[in-house]
């Protein structure tokens, strides 16, 4: 896993307009723990500098749309001011290191998601205060989306899609491909992302994501329109589209 972390965090991908994937047996993970591939918005080079000779292939440089205050170096600078190393396992510092984010595949043999978490700054942005938007009365008031939107089949109420066994659509016992499809408004790398499929394939069968029903309709993919009704069924705050909503993921997406 340390190996395969250090490797992709060395590529840059540009995802608009295209789509990944990849295999994963997730047989082996039970309920509380979670397999998770993610994208994050952190400098190619993983902000080296005559301070920073370590780069991305270490973790430096790193970021993501919680805003993690146990980043000991952001922007080649040690987060040491206020460092609480009692905070956590890790250590709390007062800096915190925000940027996009997108949650490809959370998961284990029991559920799965794909998330995005817009963030209204460009690349890693070294918050402090409300910027941070840490967790309390300020969690919404920070640049990034914490909450995110989520494409959920479990959550939104189908407890048959996926799971351990043959009785379910896509059985979590076995290996299975898994495509997320980043779709714009006309078809181009130049146009908006207007959308964010998840598709499975297994035993040679693709398995489409089921519709969720939310306000009357259905959907079966991440849109700002699934995610407003989404928002609104489950009385959660919309900060997805107070941070930009699909156009601002897909210009993160733009930039890699």
């Amino acid at each position: 896993l340390i190996h395969l972390r250090n490797l992709l965090s060395s590529l840059m991908f540009k995802l608009k307009n295209r789509e990944f994937s990849f295999e994963v047996d997730v047989s082996k993970l039970p309920c509380g723990l979670n397999g998770a591939l993610y994208f994050v918005e952190m400098a190619e080079d993983g902000g080296m500098s005559s301070t920073n000779l370590a780069g991305a292939k270490y973790g430096t440089g790193y970021c993501d749309a919680q805003c993690p205050h146990d980043i000991k170096f952001i922007d080649g600078e040690a987060n040491s001011e206020g460092w609480d190393p009692s905070g956590s396992d890790t250590g709390i510092g007062k800096y915190g290191s925000c940027c996009t984010e997108m949650d490809i595949w959370e998961a284990n043999s029991i559920s799965q998601a794909t998330t995005t978490h817009p963030c209204t700054e460009e690349g890693l942005y070294k918050c402090e205060g409300t910027d941070c938007g840490d967790n309390g009365p300020e969690r919404y008031e920070g640049v990034c989306d914490k909450d995110g939107c989520d494409l959920a089949p479990y959550r939104s109420g189908n407890t048959k899609f996926f799971g351990a066994g043959a009785q379910f659509d896509v059985d979590s016992t076995k290996l299975m491909t898994v495509v997320t499809q980043f779709i714009t408004e006309d078809g181009t790398d130049a146009g908006d992302l207007v959308e964010i499929k998840r598709i499975f394939v297994q035993d040679g069968k693709v398995i489409e994501t089921p519709d969720a029903t939310y306000g009357g309709k259905t959907y079966n993919s991440i849109s700002d329109e699934m995610c407003a009704a989404q928002k609104e069924v489950f009385e959660e705050t919309n900060d997805n589209l107070a941070k930009g909503g699909m156009k601002t993921m897909g210009e993160a997406l733009d930039r890699g």
